[in-house]
């Protein structure tokens, strides 16, 4: 899933949540945030904790790994990969989802009916 957002002291900023597994569900999650000047920070989401508690959406990760990286004044963080923090408050701004333009569809197959099925085609002798 792709994203973006804009904030007024870093402007526009790309998000892409990586997830593994069949449909995105599997653990670990990664977000990468490439700011306007290119660079990258990667933030990673390993965590399950056990209990009542459930786990956290896909978007919801992207908002706290947003926050994370706006939180970090500027700088990008020591390490190349940062574990993102259950407990912080998601990013509460606008997230555009970019989708990607799509072929269109393959034409519809034709197939007999039933009803009225196809005539055995007849030799000439």
């Amino acid at each position: 899933m792709n994203f973006s957002f804009s904030t007024p002291h870093k402007g526009a900023c790309l998000v892409k949540l990586w997830a593994s597994g069949r449909y995105g569900f599997s653990l670990p999650k990664k977000v990468e945030i490439t700011g306007p000047d290119g660079v990258t920070v990667t933030f990673v989401h390993r965590s399950r904790k056990v209990g009542i508690k459930s786990e956290l959406t896909n978007r919801t990760l992207v908002r706290i790994a947003i926050a994370q990286y706006l939180a970090a004044a500027g700088g990008e963080p020591a390490l190349p990969e940062v574990e993102i923090d259950d407990g912080a408050t998601p990013f509460a701004g606008t997230l555009t989802q970019i989708r990607p333009v799509a072929p269109p569809p393959p034409p519809p197959r034709v197939r007999p009916s039933r009803v009225m099925p196809r005539a055995a085609v007849k030799e000439a002798a």
